[in-house]
C-alpha cells in the first residue's frame, strides 16, 4: 500500500510514529475492503507529544487517499 503523504504532527516531531500509525490504519482499511483499488480515508491517531513533556500528548485527524502498488 502506499500512503502518499509523510503525515507530521505539526506541534511536535514526531513524524515517523504518526506515519507508521497511518500505515497501519490503511493496510487495515484494504484487507477490510479488497475490491477496492484505491480509497480515500480518515484516520485519527494519537501523538505521543514532546519525550520531555509527555504529557503534551494529543490525538490528530489526517486526511489521504491510498493505492495499491502496481
Amino acid at each position: 500500500m502506499l500512503v502518499p503523504a509523510v503525515y507530521r504532527c505539526p506541534d511536535h516531531d514526531n513524524q515517523e510514529q504518526v506515519t507508521a500509525r497511518v500505515r497501519e490504519r490503511v493496510e487495515r482499511e484494504a484487507v477490510i475492503h479488497p475490491e477496492q483499488h484505491a480509497a480515500q480515508f480518515r484516520v485519527s491517531v494519537m501523538c505521543p507529544g514532546n519525550s520531555v513533556a509527555p504529557e503534551t500528548a494529543h490525538q490528530r485527524v489526517y486526511d489521504g487517499t491510498w493505492q495499491i502498488a502496481s
